[in-house]
């Protein structure tokens, strides 16, 4: 990432004013469609989304989660979480029948 001037990530916890279908698929295919956003994940729980985003420095990052989640009428609530490194597994766990 620091070789093309991503200089900071973060996963940011969003939580939803609204819960309906139409507001929901409103609001990830909005943050899938900016560049600065790795991946939305619609989860369950206490928050509703959480997003990965790339940024180039902190300022970036503030104006991001300024414009992206502060000025949207259907967040409530975000909590924006530094990420200081991360690894991805390169298995997938097999769950077949064992009957088949």
């Amino acid at each position: 990432p620091g070789s093309i001037g991503i200089a900071l990530q973060a996963m940011v916890a969003v939580r939803l004013d609204r819960h309906s279908r139409p507001a929901v698929e409103a609001f990830r295919r909005r943050m899938l469609a900016r560049e600065e956003v790795l991946a939305v994940y619609h989860v369950a729980g206490a928050n509703d989304f959480l997003v990965h985003l790339a940024a180039r420095d902190a300022t970036h990052l503030r104006q991001l989660t300024m414009e992206a989640f502060t000025e949207s009428p259907e967040v409530a609530h975000i909590e924006t979480g530094l990420i200081f490194d991360y690894a991805r597994s390169a298995n997938l766990p097999v769950y077949l029948d064992s009957e088949d």
